[in-house]
C-alpha cells in the first residue's frame, strides 16, 4: 500500500520515527513529497491554506495514523485504550513544531473541518482525527460532497481559452496575499470560459456558482464555503460566482468566506468586503470571445467563407466551447457540401439552434416551430409589424456589431422585447411560433405558474436558469399571460410583498439585459403596469378576425385531404369568432364525422359551434344559411 501511496510511505516514516525518538523529519515532508509526487493533495492543501509545517505535519501525522496499522498499534499502546483519534498531548511529543494555536477553534484546519476533535474533553487530552472526506483525498480517492456537487459546476474550458496577454495579470493577482494570507478576489465581467482558460493555464479547475444558489441563512452559506473551501484545496479548484444585481450582497458575502480562489464574474456593485480585490483588465468582450470560439472551432478557410454569418451564429448561441465544438463536428460534412456560403450558415445556425440537451428549468418547455407565414391569416397592419420585428432580429448583429449602433446605444437595447396583446384566439401564441419558424429557432414556452414561487428567492432562482438556458439555445422565449406578473405593483404590506416586487424588477432587468428575442403575451394589456409598457420596443394588437378574415380562417381550418360537404363559408364567418374558436370548431367537427362514417357538413359545424358557444358561455347564434346549391 505504502508503495502507491507517496503520503503514507512518508508520514508513517516519519511517525515511526518520532516514536522511536530519533527526529521525525516532518519539517522536510512537503519538500520530499513535491518531488516523488507533484501536484499531491496535501501540497495543493499546503498552497492554498498557506499551511506552515506544524500544521502540514499534524495532517500526515493523523493521515498516517488513521492509514498505517504500525502507526495506529503505535497510538494504542501509548495511549493504552481503544479511543479513537490522537491526542493534542501525544501529536505535540512526535511533532514539537506543534503548538495550541494549531488547534484552535479558528484555526484554518479546524474552521474548514479538515481536523476534528473532542469537544467535551480537557484540550491537552483532546483526541484528533482526520475528516474521513480528507482522508479520502489524500489517498487518491475524490468522492464529490452532494451539496458541493449540486450547486458548483465544472466549467470545461482549456488553458487555450484564455485571451493572450491576460494571463500575466491573472497569475500576479493570484500569487499576491493580502493581510489575511488570502489571494485577492478576482473582480471583472470577462467571458466565463476565458476566465476558465485562464484558470486552467495555472493549473486550477474552474468550477461555476450562481448567486441565486448560495444560502440565505448564514449557517448554511458558513458551511457551504467552509465545504468548498476544503474540496477546492484538495482538488486544485478555482470558483468563479456568477453575480446578479438582486443577489449581489450573497456573491459578496460568500466571497469573503472562501479561503482559495475566487473570481466574480458581472458588472453589479458589490458591497464594501473585508478581503483584497483586484479588477482584471478586460480582454474581450463576452461577444468577441464567443465570435472567437466559433471561429476556432470552424477554421480559417470555413469561416472565411461563412463570413459575417459567423458574427450572427455567435451571438445568437452563446454555447460553451465543447457544445461549439460538437456541432460544429456534427455538421462538418454538410457545410462543406453546401453550393455556397449562405446555404452553409442556415446549416450552421440550424444545428446549433438545436445543440446539447438543455437543463431542464421549472416551468420551461422547449419546443420546435410548426407553423410559417402561409399558416397565419392577420390583418395586413399586423402582419406588417410581424415582419418588422423579424427583420430586427434577422439582422441584429450586422447592425448593432458591424455598424456600430451597439456601441452608441451602450449595455442595454440589443434584444428585442415585444408585447402581443389581444382576446383570448386572435393568434398571439401562433404568431410567435411563426417568427420562430421563420428565424429557425426553437420556442421557449414559459409557465408562469411554475416560474413564480411563493418561496421567497425561488422566483429569481427560476428566473435566472430560463435566462441562461435562453441565451444558450438562442431560443425565442414566450412568456404567456404576462398579465399575472407585468401587472400592476401591489402595496408592500407584508415581508413578501417587497420580494415578489423584487422579483418582478429583477425579471424586467433580465429581460432588458438580454440579447435575444423576447415575447409576451396578454388578453389583458391594460392590465400591464404603464412604467412596464415602455420597456417593449414593439407593442402590437390583435384584434378579432374581419368578416373577410373569417372566410379564409373557415377554409384553412378544413384540409384539403378532408371530405367537407358544399358548406357556405360567408354564413359562418358572420360569426363574429376568433380563429382560435374556428379551428376548435373545425376539428370537433371532423371527429363527430369520423364517428358517424359521413363527411363533415354543416349540422355537424352547427353542432360543434353550439359546444363552443358553451364553453365560452355564450348562446347560440342563429346562421343564415344560404340556399342549397347556391354555395360554391
Amino acid at each position: 500500500m505504502s508503495a502507491n501511496d507517496p503520503l503514507l510511505l512518508l508520514s508513517e516514516r516519519a511517525t515511526l520515527a518520532a516514536f522511536a525518538g530519533e527526529p521525525g523529519d516532518f519539517d522536510a515532508l512537503l519538500p520530499m513529497l513535491s518531488q516523488v509526487a507533484p501536484g499531491h493533495p496535501l501540497l495543493r492543501l499546503a498552497e492554498g491554506f498557506g499551511l506552515d509545517a506544524g500544521e502540514a505535519g499534524l495532517v500526515a501525522l493523523l493521515y498516517a495514523a488513521a492509514m498505517s496499522e504500525t502507526v495506529a498499534g503505535a497510538v494504542q499502546d501509548a495511549t493504552r485504550n481503544d479511543r479513537r483519534g490522537m491526542p493534542l498531548w501525544l501529536a505535540q511529543r512526535l511533532l514539537p513544531s506543534l503548538d495550541v494555536g494549531h488547534v484552535a477553534a479558528g484555526a484554518v484546519l479546524m474552521r474548514f473541518g479538515f481536523v476534528a476533535r473532542e469537544a467535551d474533553t480537557p484540550l491537552i487530552d483532546a483526541r484528533m482525527w482526520l475528516d474521513p472526506a480528507v482522508i479520502d483525498r489524500l489517498a487518491g480517492v475524490a468522492p464529490r460532497d452532494p451539496a458541493i456537487a449540486s450547486r458548483f459546476l465544472p466549467i470545461g474550458a482549456g488553458a487555450d481559452h484564455a485571451p493572450a496577454g491576460w494571463m500575466a495579470a491573472i497569475r500576479e493577482a493570484l500569487v499576491a496575499r493580502g493581510p489575511d494570507g488570502l489571494s485577492p478576489l478576482l473582480l471583472g465581467a470577462h467571458d466565463i470560459e476565458a476566465m476558465a482558460g485562464g484558470f486552467a493555464a495555472l493549473g486550477l479547475q474552474a468550477y461555476q456558482l450562481q448567486a441565486c444558489d448560495i444560502p440565505a441563512d448564514p449557517e448554511a452559506r458558513d458551511r457551504l464555503a467552509q465545504g468548498w473551501s476544503r474540496e477546492a484545496a484538495l482538488d486544485g479548484a478555482a470558483l468563479i460566482i456568477l453575480a446578479d444585481e438582486l443577489h449581489a450582497a450573497s456573491a459578496a458575502a460568500f466571497a469573503g468566506l472562501v479561503a482559495g480562489h475566487v473570481a466574480i464574474a458581472g458588472t453589479v456593485p458589490l458591497p464594501p468586503m473585508r478581503r483584497a480585490q483586484r479588477v482584471l483588465p478586460a480582454a474581450s468582450s463576452p461577444r468577441d470571445a464567443a465570435l472567437a470560439r466559433w471561429q476556432r472551432a470552424l477554421g480559417e478557410a470555413r469561416s472565411a467563407r461563412l463570413g459575417a454569418g459567423v458574427v450572427r451564429v455567435a451571438a445568437q448561441f452563446r454555447l460553451s466551447a465543447a457544445e461549439v465544438d460538437a456541432v460544429v463536428a456534427a455538421c462538418l460534412g454538410l457545410i462543406d457540401a453546401a453550393p455556397d456560403g449562405e446555404a452553409a450558415l442556415r446549416i450552421l445556425w440550424h444545428h446549433a439552434g438545436r445543440a446539447g440537451s438543455a437543463t431542464p428549468v421549472p416551468g420551461v418547455t422547449i419546443v420546435e416551430p410548426v407553423y410559417d407565414w402561409g399558416d397565419i391569416i392577420l390583418p395586413a397592419p399586423t402582419e406588417a409589424a410581424l415582419r418588422r420585428i423579424e427583420g430586427h432580429v434577422r439582422h441584429a448583429a450586422l447592425v448593432l456589431d458591424q455598424w456600430g449602433f451597439g456601441r452608441a446605444m451602450g449595455a442595454r437595447g440589443r434584444g428585442v422585447v415585444a408585447l402581443f396583446s389581444g382576446p383570448s384566439g386572435t393568434g398571439k401564441t401562433m404568431a410567435a411560433e411563426v417568427l420562430a419558424s421563420s428565424l429557425d429557432l426553437r420556442m421557449m414556452l414559459i409557465d408562469l405558474s411554475q416560474i413564480i414561487s411563493k418561496y421567497v428567492g425561488e422566483t429569481s432562482k427560476n428566473i435566472a436558469a430560463a435566462f441562461d438556458a435562453a441565451e444558450r439555445s438562442g431560443a425565442v422565449m414566450v412568456w404567456n399571460e404576462g398579465d399575472a406578473i407585468w401587472g400592476a405593483r401591489g402595496s408592500v404590506g407584508h415581508a413578501t410583498d417587497r420580494h415578489v416586487n423584487a422579483e418582478v424588477g429583477d425579471l424586467l432587468q433580465r429581460i432588458e439585459a438580454f440579447d435575444g428575442f423576447t415575447i409576451v403575451t396578454t388578453n389583458m394589456r391594460h392590465a400591464i403596469d404603464t412604467a412596464f409598457l415602455r420597456r417593449f420596443r414593439f407593442t402590437i394588437d390583435f384584434p378579432m378576425p374581419a368578416a373577410a378574415e373569417r372566410v379564409r380562417l373557415w377554409q384553412r381550418a378544413f384540409p384539403g385531404e378532408a371530405p367537407v360537404e358544399a358548406i357556405d363559408w360567408r354564413a359562418l364567418a358572420d360569426l363574429p369568432l376568433s380563429g382560435g374558436s374556428i379551428r376548435n370548431i373545425a376539428l370537433g367537427a371532423a371527429f363527430l364525422a369520423a364517428e358517424r362514417g359521413t363527411a363533415i357538413d354543416a349540422s355537424l359545424i352547427e353542432a360543434e359551434l353550439a359546444e363552443e358557444m358553451r364553453k365560452q358561455d355564450q348562446p347560440m347564434p342563429t346562421i343564415d344559411w344560404m340556399p342549397a346549391g347556391t354555395v360554391q
